[in-house]
């Protein structure tokens, strides 16, 4: 039945029609996608090391987060089930270095590259991560949610510091931090 005759029926028996096309296996209506994450999912980019199972240390990149997985990149020859471990470095005035233990939940596919995979879900572990790791991870997420500037700084070698010296607060590099206020160079991180 072409486009033209269809929009000459009543809507009745085009209602009609559409039923029994699904009833009997026709196109079904497109469903929404699920989604399978236990929390909401935020965006962050933060630089870490990374390895799965015995493998060597790898630099990796965290993507959307929440406070049970991640996304990491790149996925390399992880196969959904293996262990990673992730090493957090310290993030001045936020929370200091740990690592979190989790499981390869599944690959996510390069488009442009079928065949390969771009990034890989975590579900971080909550029995082999410690508790005081768990914490350092919340905190660090919710902070950057809430101040998300400063994520781009850390990325560039800056951190929020206070001048011992003048009270001056702001941000300062860390190779050599010196407040621009006094010229101090006892800047501590709030």
């Amino acid at each position: 039945m072409s486009d033209q005759s269809k929009k000459q029926q009543p809507e009745s028996v085009r209602r009609l029609m559409e039923m029994g096309r699904r009833f009997l296996g026709g196109e079904p209506k497109p469903q929404p996608a699920v989604e399978r994450r236990a929390g909401m999912r935020v965006e962050l980019s933060l630089a870490v090391q990374a390895k799965v199972e015995e493998g060597a240390w790898q630099t990796a990149r965290i993507r959307d987060v929440n406070l049970t997985g991640l996304r990491l990149e790149p996925a390399g020859d992880a196969r959904p089930g293996q262990t990673v471990t992730i090493q957090f470095e310290g993030y001045p005035g936020v929370a200091p270095a740990f690592s979190l233990v989790g499981r390869v939940s599944r690959l996510i596919a390069d488009p442009n590259a079928p065949g390969d995979s771009l990034a890989m879900a975590v579900q971080v572990d909550r029995v082999a991560t410690s508790e005081e790791a768990r914490k350092n991870y919340r905190i660090l997420v919710l902070h950057y949610v809430r101040h998300r500037p400063l994520l781009e700084d850390v990325d560039k070698g800056y951190f929020e510091g206070r001048c011992a010296s003048c009270g001056w607060v702001g941000r300062v590099g860390q190779r050599k931090p010196q407040c621009p206020h006094c010229g101090g160079t006892r800047l501590a991180p709030v």
